[in-house]
């Protein structure tokens, strides 16, 4: 059991907001981690050696910006603020990193606005611990704060716009039109969507424990909200941006996975969101991870997990595309054409 940590008198005001709102999300084993207690993360940090680092995705990123931009507060501004204010007396940083390569989505146009969000995003973060709270609580209505202003902003724009596509981005992208292509496919039923999903992943292209957590949260018995982004008979361009927010979502997932796995062993990290959808397949990726295996999926796919789990546990005897003759950036840009041609030929 940790030491009791000093912390201010508004502390317990700032757990509760935090607590209801419940947008954190961890990899930590164990039913009895209290993640928000500040006390555990400045103890495994002062006596463990242990960093823990919080993801946090654009909306979040939005909300921070928001308690300066606004005259009025939201409620997600505030909740955000009091995410902020336990992070710095827990000693937990932060990491906009992929929020900011969303806020680009590989649009030249958008670098410049992504480095005030980014210059906008260090201020608000430096900023007084008190005042950030009086936010939280509702004591303060806007907040102004400086910027902290990036010394050499064309490097730093370079630096972003340096990879076209981040690795494996195309890829995911990929998964999400054959996801939406299988959503939108009136001749497969609902409950054989994922076990659909499955077999074109050992047939055409190659599995993702991302995309397939995320077909199952769509598909099965207990979906998000507005997970599925993309419908019939909108425009274009409209189609193409939910397209991408649903590849946005499942890189945030694939990137924490990653780095989850492949971690320093002296640093932890959590991600923090607020949209349903997000959570609940980062939820049960972690779930999946932990238990290694997809049995934590059953309360979502009950009678089809079976005939799913052994797809998936026999994807290396089946006769596959990955790593065949055919397999290669080319196969991949060719069905990206494909689905992309068949999901917005129709679109206004």
């Amino acid at each position: 059991m940790p030491p009791a940590l000093v912390v201010p008198a508004y502390y317990p005001d700032i757990v509760e907001v935090i607590r209801s709102a419940d947008w954190l999300v961890h990899n930590f084993g164990g039913k009895d981690v209290d993640i928000y207690n500040a006390a555990y993360y400045q103890y495994n940090l002062q006596v463990e050696g242990i960093k823990y680092q919080v993801i946090i995705d654009m909306n979040c990123l939005q909300y921070l910006i928001n308690l300066v931009k606004r005259p009025n507060s939201t409620e997600f501004s505030r909740i955000a603020s009091a995410y902020l204010t336990f992070f710095q007396i827990a000693d937990i940083q932060l990491d906009p990193t992929c929020a900011i390569y969303e806020k680009i989505n590989y649009s030249d146009d958008r670098a410049d606005e992504a480095i005030s969000n980014l210059e906008q995003f260090r201020g608000i973060d430096n900023h007084s611990l008190e005042e950030i709270a009086a936010y939280a609580l509702g004591y303060e209505q806007q907040l102004h704060i400086k910027p902290i202003v990036s010394p050499d902003r064309d490097q730093l724009r370079n630096k972003l716009l340096q990879y076209r596509r981040l690795r494996d981005w195309d890829s995911l992208y990929l998964c999400i039109l054959a996801i939406t292509n299988i959503e939108i496919d009136s001749s497969v039923s609902q409950s054989k969507k994922v076990l659909k999903f499955i077999n074109w992943c050992v047939s055409e292209f190659r599995f993702s424990l991302a995309s397939l957590i995320f077909a199952a949260a769509l598909f099965g018995r207990l979906p998000a909200k507005k997970m599925m982004k993309y419908k019939l008979g909108e425009t274009r361009d409209k189609n193409i941006a939910s397209l991408r927010n649903m590849t946005w979502d499942l890189y945030y997932v694939d990137w924490y996975m990653k780095s989850w796995i492949a971690k320093d062993v002296h640093t932890d990290n959590l991600i923090l969101t607020a949209d349903a959808g997000l959570k609940l397949i980062i939820d049960l990726a972690v779930a999946c991870q932990l238990a290694d295996g997809l049995g934590p999926l059953e309360p979502h796919l009950a009678h089809e997990l079976k005939p799913i789990e052994e797809a998936y546990s026999n994807r290396h005897l089946a006769k596959r595309a990955y790593k065949s003759k055919k397999w290669g950036v080319e196969h991949r840009a060719s069905l990206i054409k494909e689905y992309e041609s068949r999901l917005l030929q129709t679109a206004i």
